[in-house]
């Protein structure tokens, strides 16, 4: 465990990835490690897209959702407790498990699953 940035964020990292792995169906698993964790579309088996990327950092854990920079026009539709949370194009940080805005992300991460079956990367 001695490559986890910060260990203490551990239970938020689960908190996090027990949300994305609802999506494992539709999307394909591309690494499960402790502290971080990885959902993509795999074309061919050197070939895919990434959906999101769930990492501990040293302060605290990002989820990198690609859907947001393909597709800003979902960043209009997050409540603003997420977009508190938003970073750069396509970051979310979060500091606590017990942060109420993280009962929004499955709505998210559905609304930009959508929009990849909307677009023919999934079927």
């Amino acid at each position: 465990m001695d490559w986890v940035k910060n260990p203490a964020l551990l239970p938020l990292w689960e908190v996090l990835k027990k949300i994305a792995k609802e999506l494992e169906g539709p999307l394909d698993l591309m690494r499960e490690d402790l502290g971080y964790y990885k959902l993509v579309k795999y074309y061919t088996k050197s070939q895919f897209e990434s959906f999101l990327a769930i990492c501990i950092q040293k302060t605290h854990v990002s989820i990198y959702l690609n859907p947001l920079y393909r597709n800003p026009h979902l960043v209009f539709s997050m409540p603003e407790s997420l977009l508190k949370h938003k970073t750069g194009k396509c970051t979310l940080r979060f500091f606590s498990e017990d942060d109420p805005a993280i009962e929004h992300l499955p709505k998210l991460l559905q609304d930009c699953l959508h929009t990849w079956v909307d677009e023919g990367i999934i079927s």
